[in-house]
């Protein structure tokens, strides 16, 4: 036995296997962040750059390879193009990956990015600046609809994409209120299988999108971390740090009006 699995599966041995492998992870996204100066080198998001420090995920190399949520980029690239989708609405913008990725390679012309954390805030305005968006991406710190009348006329949010990942708070902001404002709208959002959520909470939020919407059922799809200028990791390194580290497989729903 190596002494790196001595360490892991020692009694004595105070990190376990989870930790030294997201630091691991770490370390290989700061690398590929450097050998490609940060920016994203293939996807619907190519292009963009992006600041070097996370805080939802440790997703850094697989995004500068434009592979992370590969399936989400791909979807909202083909309905935006397709619906003539104007506006992106992202509940959960984080340090805007999707939202920046879409506006910046003129997928849709504006944005607003809601988000509650300001730590990631700081960050997503790092980003939105470092891609000179600052005149078509607002961010609103408010996780509600309130702001969408002070911004949007009801045109407007028929060519408007709402993407929704905000860690389970979904089943709440998806009530029967709430879809009164956006029913003529797009959705894409991100569920959250893993997190112990009533039954009847989860039937609950698929009858008002059914009533509402059509839905269809998006899962991951496969992922290359074959590419030029990483030749040099090892296929451990590679696998790794395209993995998102998902508990189980992931799904979203997209929703399109009736």
């Amino acid at each position: 036995m190596t002494n790196l699995l001595k360490k892991l599966f020692s009694k004595k041995s105070s990190r376990t296997f989870d930790e030294i492998k997201n630091e691991k992870k770490k370390l290989i996204g700061k690398k590929i962040h450097k050998i490609f100066s940060g920016k994203v080198v293939d996807g619907p998001y190519k292009g963009i750059k992006i600041f070097p420090k996370e805080h939802w995920s440790n997703d850094l190399g697989s995004k500068i390879l434009g592979l992370y949520e590969k399936q989400v980029q791909e979807n909202i690239k083909n309905l935006c193009l397709k619906k003539n989708i104007n506006t992106i609405i992202n509940f959960g913008a984080a340090e805007g990956y999707h939202l920046i990725g879409v506006i910046k390679n003129k997928i849709v012309k504006k944005g607003f990015g809601i988000e509650i954390d300001r730590a990631t805030i700081t960050t997503l305005k790092k980003n939105i600046s470092l891609n000179q968006l600052n005149n078509k991406i607002k961010i609103i710190s408010d996780s509600n609809l309130n702001f969408i009348d002070k911004y949007l006329n009801k045109k407007e949010l028929s060519k408007t994409l709402f993407l929704i990942d905000i860690e389970g708070d979904e089943y709440n902001l998806i009530n029967t209120e709430n879809v009164k404002l956006i029913k003529n709208s797009y959705l894409l959002i991100e569920m959250h299988p893993f997190f112990k959520v009533s039954k009847s909470k989860k039937n609950k939020l698929k009858s008002i999108l059914k009533k509402n919407f059509k839905i269809e059922i998006i899962k991951n799809s496969g992922r290359n971390p074959f590419i030029k200028k990483i030749e040099n990791l090892s296929d451990d390194e590679r696998w790794l740090v395209i993995s998102e580290g998902r508990p189980n497989e992931m799904e979203w729903i997209l929703c399109f009006p009736k």
